[in-house]
């Protein structure tokens, strides 16, 4: 029998499980089969959890990467059906919210790409709501600027640049090691502590994980973990038989309406520490830090954030002066994505050129000026045979 890619939700987070099911039916249901967004066999309960069950496609592209960057013309490629995958999931009103490489599937034999993990999509663009993971984040989320499907198109500019260099386009907490104490790996680093809810949390999860060979649902054996994060874990499975599991809503959303409420999984907060986070869009200091050092390496490679952004910012108090510039007036040095193309690549000049300008596209300080999804797909870039120049590429250190 053939292998799946089976995640199993964490008992707690059987909500999230369930809206990513609901959101898998909604797509099939009003635009049909996308191949270009990872398909989803079937859903189940199995003691007390959630458990979805995948094709099996490729592996994270945040593993392929680790081996370096990929060629110019399998970047092209991957794009245009990223591209069509968030378009697909723009049509129904939806932003991914999380693209990165970690959640893009790429099977590297066949050159092909699926979008994967929808538990964190979003149709409400709550201005305030923080989503998705740092080094891929929209500027208009870190200052609490109005939200839209946007926030795809930057982190999808984010995904390619590694795609062509095999190096992240935004280290924040790299550029804050240099600086802190705190986020240094030396001996001599100050040591964070974990927060009591946090500890109990991990407990809990270490917990709940299955072991190798465990049978689920009499239908699948797990045979090895794929993945691995807070809300669940991802094996891959074995499938044993034809059998049909009931994956119905009634059944999925019966169980997860049972579930405590998130603000009870959470725990109760301290107001203080919920005011602070209200003013600022930050669990605390650390967070903070981070976020303003990802303002610096935004405003470096970008510029500034336009006036009409900073004034509807509920968090510009945090991170920008009455002027607009950033607190504390950092000294920054300007650089341009069409240098750092030129210097992370082995394009020759035209191609990196051409390059640039489609991440100077997705990568639009201000939202507005971003293309939508099926726009980037006519830009030149997708449709332009790239080359490989002989020059030698710069090294990474």
């Amino acid at each position: 029998m053939e292998k799946v890619a089976l995640k199993i939700q964490r008992r707690r987070y059987g909500k999230g499980a369930v809206f990513e099911v609901s959101l898998h039916k909604l797509l099939r249901r009003e635009l049909g089969e996308c191949e270009e967004i990872i398909g989803l066999r079937e859903a189940f309960l199995h003691d007390g959890h959630v458990c979805m069950a995948y094709e099996k496609h490729g592996r994270s592209l945040d593993d392929a990467l680790d081996a370096g960057p990929l060629k110019p013309a399998r970047v092209q490629r991957v794009t245009r059906q990223l591209l069509h995958a968030t378009e697909r999931l723009h049509r129904c009103g939806y932003a991914h919210t999380d693209i990165k490489p970690d959640n893009i599937l790429y099977d590297a034999r066949a050159g092909t790409a699926r979008l994967a993990d929808l538990g964190s999509a979003d149709n409400r663009f709550a201005r305030g709501s923080t989503f998705g993971t740092r080094e891929y984040m929209a500027p208009e989320l870190i200052v609490g600027a109005p939200l839209s499907t946007a926030v795809d198109l930057w982190g999808l500019g984010c995904t390619v640049f590694q795609m062509l260099t095999g190096v992240r386009l935004f280290s924040p907490r790299k550029a804050a090691a240099k600086k802190y104490r705190e986020f240094s790996r030396d001996d001599d680093a100050i040591e964070v502590p974990l927060a009591e809810s946090v500890k109990a949390d991990e407990a809990a999860e270490k917990a709940e994980q299955f072991t190798r060979g465990t049978i689920i649902a009499e239908k699948y054996a797990l045979e090895k973990i794929l993945g691995s994060g807070r809300y669940g874990t991802v094996w891959l499975a074995r499938q044993l038989n034809d059998n049909a599991l009931d994956g119905s809503y009634a059944t999925l959303w019966g169980h997860a309406s049972s579930l405590p409420s998130s603000s009870a999984i959470e725990g109760k907060k301290n107001p203080r520490e919920e005011k602070w986070r209200d003013a600022r869009g930050a669990d605390d200091l650390l967070d903070l830090t981070l976020n303003y050092e990802h303002l610096i390496e935004v405003v470096r490679l970008r510029g500034p954030l336009p006036p009409a952004m900073i004034q509807k910012a509920l968090y510009r108090a945090a991170y920008l002066e009455a002027d607009g510039a950033l607190r504390f007036r950092p000294a920054i040095r300007r650089t341009s994505l069409q240098a750092l193309v030129r210097r992370r690549t082995k394009l020759p000049a035209k191609d990196a050129e051409v390059a640039a300008d489609f991440l100077a596209c997705l990568l639009a300080v201000d939202a507005a000026d971003r293309p939508t999804a099926s726009e980037a797909l006519a830009h030149p870039w997708l449709s332009t045979p790239t080359r490989i120049s002989s020059v030698r590429q710069p090294s990474r250190h």
